[in-house]
């Protein structure tokens, strides 16, 4: 910073120094700002004044500062505009987070209060809770989540807001270190067995000639035969179905919203998740003789989703209640829906379909995703593996 000496008409002498900001956040440009004193010592702590000026308005000349009564405050605020960046189920975990998480531990405390010390205090509880929580099914108890890293990583998303706002000057949350999960038990993929799905299969087979059962038997053997989402697959209508070229369109999903209520998100999961899903013939069968009961016969020039019924759409968390309870009829595993495209992606993988294929036909956004998630339920494949290897030998 350079100091220049003025003399001014009347004789008299002031220091004057042009002074750099830094880069503007809102606008990207280099800001500069000039200060004049009567001394050399004035001037330079005016320059040094105008710079944490400018920091602590959020690094911007663009507007004034914004005052948070407290963190809760802020929270919402930051929610408003996170919720026109995401999807419907992304504003749903990050409302039950700040509900059951972050708004009880700090909604009450001024942002400037807020400290790394404090923070670290915080996120170790939520580790320890996560650390010392019981798992019954495969879950933690309630408000004892393992997610404590996306809980902090919330945090410092809603900090750096503030700071974009120039109502703080630092993110004391980037300071902490979340602690280390401690290892359980592997998760267990839930999914049907060979014997098991006969004896479901079976099942099916003796229920009751309803249409409430009839969608049912569809739904479960369309999940079975195509491994969809269940979110997936109640979001389809019969538009979404090419029976002549034998195959499906899957881009979009059911989802639920903050309010409890469900409704149909025009795109699915990942981008990868848009994409063409190819139907065996007993699958195409299936959903023609549906279709028909569903429609009563009659030609029904009107698109509808495939899993409704006279105005009546099949919502999942009543279809999750009725399928444990099938489930419990049947004699097998509670696999959750999920375990039907578990079933599907484990039947293809013991019978040597390329996983690259199961990656595309599940609409995984990593391959690595489908060979971490499948690979090792092709144990009865290690022996015939071995057996390949040694072959192979024997022709060498």
């Amino acid at each position: 910073m350079k100091i220049k000496e003025i003399t001014k008409k009347d004789g008299t002498k002031v220091y004057r120094a042009n002074v750099y900001l830094g880069v503007d956040s809102l606008t990207d440009k280099q800001v500069r700002s000039s200060v004049t004193a009567k001394s050399r010592k004035m001037c330079e702590t005016k320059a040094h004044q105008a710079i944490n000026d400018f920091i602590n308005n959020g690094s911007t000349i663009a507007r004034e500062k914004v005052v948070f009564e407290n963190f809760e405050a802020l929270a919402l605020s930051w929610f408003e505009s996170y919720k026109l960046t995401v999807k419907a189920n992304s504003i749903r975990v990050a409302n039950n987070y700040l509900k059951s998480y972050l708004l009880p531990e700090l909604g009450s405390y001024r942002i400037d209060r807020i400290t790394p010390t404090l923070l670290q205090e915080i996120v170790n509880k939520w580790a320890e809770n996560a650390n010392t929580a019981e798992i019954i099914n495969g879950r933690r108890e309630k408000g004892k989540c393992k997610d404590y890293k996306l809980l902090l990583n919330i945090i410092k998303r809603i900090l750096s807001y503030a700071m974009q706002l120039g109502a703080i000057s630092s993110n004391p949350a980037i300071q902490v270190i979340p602690p280390k999960l401690k290892t359980r038990t592997s998760k267990k993929i839930k999914h049907f067995n060979n014997e098991e799905l006969k004896q479901f299969l079976a099942y099916l087979d003796t229920l009751e000639n309803t249409t409430d059962n009839r969608m049912r038997v569809t739904l479960y053997r369309l999940l079975l035969s195509t491994g969809l989402r269940v979110g997936e697959a109640l979001a389809l209508s019969w538009s979404d179905v090419d029976f002549s070229a034998g195959y499906i369109t899957i881009n979009k999903t059911i989802v639920q919203t903050i309010d409890k209520r469900e409704r149909i998100q025009d795109s699915p999961k990942t981008v990868e998740s848009d994409r063409l899903v190819t139907l065996d013939s007993s699958t195409i069968s299936l959903l023609k003789e549906w279709k028909k009961c569903q429609s009563s016969n009659v030609i029904n020039l009107n698109d509808s989703l495939i899993f409704s019924y006279n105005g009546h759409i099949y919502a999942y968390a009543n279809e999750s209640r009725q399928l444990m309870r099938h489930f419990a009829k049947a004699g097998v595993p509670n696999i959750g829906f999920h375990g039907f495209r578990h079933t599907h992606a484990s039947l293809l993988m013991n019978n040597d379909v390329n996983p690259k294929e199961i990656q595309k036909r599940l609409g995984h956004a990593d391959y690595s995703i489908t060979m971490n998630t499948y690979s090792h339920l092709a144990k009865s494949k290690e022996k015939e593996t071995a057996e390949k290897f040694s072959s192979i030998l024997k022709a060498l």
